[in-house]
């Protein structure tokens, strides 16, 4: 299935990944190194990083499938993510570099106190080691599907080389080896659909026309419909997408740390600012794959998958199936699939390695007043290597533990709308109010809001409501735990709903302590003592 050509693609991928992310990431001295850079990288490389990460395979192998599949609604996402990402220019960054924070999360422990710098940080990895597993799935599934290879072997061999360079090099590993793979699977991309028009007779101008008198460009819908529910709405998405890009790219260590390395603020919202005109094309560029592998299966101009075939499938398909032999397209697309998922595991493992460290570690040793070892910035090294190893394990095991999901786009959305209000809503408290919030009752009103939504997915997924409504005995105290008006309450209003709740629960509570008190603060202060720095 693989020709030389693929073989050279494949494998030379992997060794210039691993020579870049090695040598970028040498003389790692400290956590200020190991995590942000020295804080002297340019904002063009991080504007890069940023669309490396949020590209994941899960987009790739999962965008393509829904425009497949149905239409290009999910460009409606996109004027959310434009709203959303001025707004954290303008309202989050600011407040980032003035504290001069390692996570996004040491804010919170300023502004209110180390109760809500921990449960913030608890919120966010949870949603990391879900989303992250599940985008590392996706690949996984793609590559399997080609090779028809085992899909623990692959799940394990990527996470593998990924864990290598990330806990050696850290972030500046990651920022350079994600240049490499955004220009991997941006070309291989470009390759695909390129092949995709020859492929496919006539003008483009044709095949356009084609595709949209079959309805599969429509993208806007105002209303909800017959056979079209809330989730694919406009306005909702609007709302919803704003608040999800908000929390992704503002309250999520992940994304946020690569602002975090530029000098300064200005140099920080030029990253955003990039990203948020250069992701665009991108995703029109993974939609126009997926339109036009309809137009060529379902015009038989080549033999497609079987109907039974899940949608996530079919890009992978027509990577193993409809791609000519030895010409090092397969290798470049496999490659181009490889490529976004190390980029999004890696920015993963470094986000919950320096969050894990910064808001949780090194509170516990304050707290118990261990001085000298919070102060060890050699010490911190370590243990930032170690758990970023230990990530890489576990992010390899949930990935597998996932592997019967189905419509793998929306179930990673969805899971993080379950704590991405919460966190938002504390983060818009912080930066929007000077008085209002207590670090107690932030645990509780984050705890909850994450609990309310919950209980929305669980009733949902787990007790679907035509179970519910069956008449006998058993399923009657679903109905009563999972009414069926649960169903309505669909995955784009779960962000709203949690950014509101935290938010408006926040605003009834005085703050009751000064800014950076507690154990949060302690270490702020220790650390900006130390020789090290």
């Amino acid at each position: 299935m693989f020709g030389p050509a693929d073989w050279v693609i494949f494998i030379g991928y992997f060794a210039v990944t691993l020579a870049v992310g090695f040598w970028s990431g040498r003389r790692e001295r400290n956590t200020t190194d190991f995590f942000l850079g020295g804080r002297r990288q340019h904002w063009l490389l991080a504007g890069v990083s940023i669309i490396a990460t949020e590209v994941s395979a899960l987009t790739l192998i999962s965008v393509p499938a829904e425009a497949y599949a149905t239409d290009w609604s999910y460009l409606q996402l996109y004027a959310g993510a434009f709203l959303g990402r001025w707004l954290i220019v303008f309202l989050l960054l600011p407040a980032f570099y003035g504290g001069s924070v390692t996570t996004v999360y040491e804010y919170l422990g300023q502004r209110f106190g180390h109760r809500t710098q921990t449960t913030a940080a608890l919120c966010f990895m949870f949603s990391k080691i879900v989303g992250g597993s599940i985008r590392v799935l996706a690949s996984a599934i793609a590559v399997s599907e080609t090779f028809n290879w085992s899909l623990p072997w692959v799940i394990g061999g990527m996470m593998v080389v990924v864990t290598a360079y990330t806990t050696h090099g850290g972030i500046k590993a990651i920022l350079w080896t994600d240049l490499l793979q955004a220009l991997t699977f941006i070309g291989g991309g470009v390759a695909a659909l390129v092949f995709l028009f020859l492929l496919v007779p006539g003008a483009w101008h044709e095949n356009v026309a084609a595709a949209w008198h079959s309805g599969k460009l429509h993208t806007f819908t105002w209303r909800p419909a017959e056979g079209v529910s809330w989730e694919k709405v406009f306005w909702l998405l609007l709302v919803s997408s704003t608040l999800q890009n908000m929390a992704a790219l503002g309250t999520d260590q992940d994304l946020t740390q690569r602002m975090l390395t530029c000098r300064d603020v200005r140099e920080s919202q030029r990253s955003l600012i990039f990203n948020l005109f250069a992701g665009f094309p991108i995703v029109c560029l993974f939609l126009s794959i997926g339109t036009m592998l309809f137009l060529a299966y379902s015009g038989g101009h080549a033999d497609g998958p079987a109907s039974n075939v899940s949608r996530e499938r079919v890009f992978p398909f027509f990577i193993a199936n409809t791609l000519p032999e030895g010409a090092g397209l397969r290798g470049l697309l496999v490659t181009a699939i490889f490529a976004a998922s190390m980029s999004s595991a890696a920015s993963a493992l470094g986000a919950l390695s320096s969050s894990a460290v910064t808001d949780l570690y090194r509170p516990f040793l304050a707290a118990r007043g261990r001085d000298r070892a919070a102060r060890s910035e050699g010490h911190h090294l370590r243990v930032a290597r170690g758990l970023t190893f230990a990530f890489g394990a576990l992010l390899a095991v949930v990935a597998y533990a996932l592997r019967q999901s189905q419509g793998l786009l929306w179930e990673a959305l969805s899971w993080a709308g379950l704590v991405f209000g919460a966190m938002l809503g504390v983060f818009l408290l912080g930066v929007l109010t000077k008085t209002r919030g207590s670090d107690r009752a932030n645990l509780w009103i984050m705890l909850s809001s994450a609990a309310l939504l919950a209980w929305f997915k669980i009733g949902q997924s787990v007790f679907p409501t035509e179970l519910a409504r069956s008449d006998d005995g058993v399923s009657s105290w679903k109905l009563i735990l999972f009414p069926a008006w649960q169903s309505a309450v669909v995955w784009p209003w779960w962000i709203i709903i949690g950014t509101a709740w935290t938010f408006g629960w926040g605003c009834c509570f005085a703050k009751p302590v000064a800014p950076a008190s507690g154990a949060a603060g302690q270490v702020a202060s220790s650390r900006n003592s130390s020789p090290s720095r």
